[in-house]
């Protein structure tokens, strides 16, 4: 397996998502992959966060984390960038209506992939599209 980077935004009737997919091998041994899904499900009542990672495709190896943030609370998402020889550091923010952060999440993207432009692009548009799809589902659902 190699290094690669997928995003895509599956558009459903009541909800779209907004996936980034990332398989990094281990630099030492090719055969030792990580991989990272990062998925931001928005419907007209929350937004849901889940990332999930794991090793060599193993599922039993996998970690998890979800959040929901009720739309009506949310204000915007906040992604800081930032990057070291090694390593891509992205801090994924949201903040309320009224400043409250809401949301403070970290990925890092090893070396191998930490130049494609995919990942900031997914990130540097995330709120945009987010709101994007939340007026959609305003609108679909009056």
């Amino acid at each position: 397996m190699h290094d690669f980077i997928n995003t895509n935004v599956e558009s459903h009737q009541n909800e779209t998502v907004f996936n980034l997919q990332i398989c990094e091998t281990n630099e030492f041994d090719v055969s030792l992959t990580k991989s990272t899904t990062l998925s931001f499900i928005v419907s007209k009542k929350n937004i849901k966060i889940v990332t999930r990672k794991w090793v060599n495709s193993n599922q039993e190896s996998m970690i998890g984390k979800s959040y929901i943030i009720p739309t009506k609370a949310f204000h915007y998402f906040l992604p800081i960038i930032s990057e070291t020889e090694d390593e891509l550091n992205i801090r994924v923010q949201s903040f309320g209506l009224h400043g409250e952060l809401l949301l403070n999440e970290r990925l890092l993207i090893d070396k191998n992939n930490k130049c494609n432009t995919k990942i900031t692009t997914f990130f540097e548009t995330l709120d945009e599209n987010v709101n994007q799809a939340l007026r959609g589902l305003q609108i679909h659902c009056m």
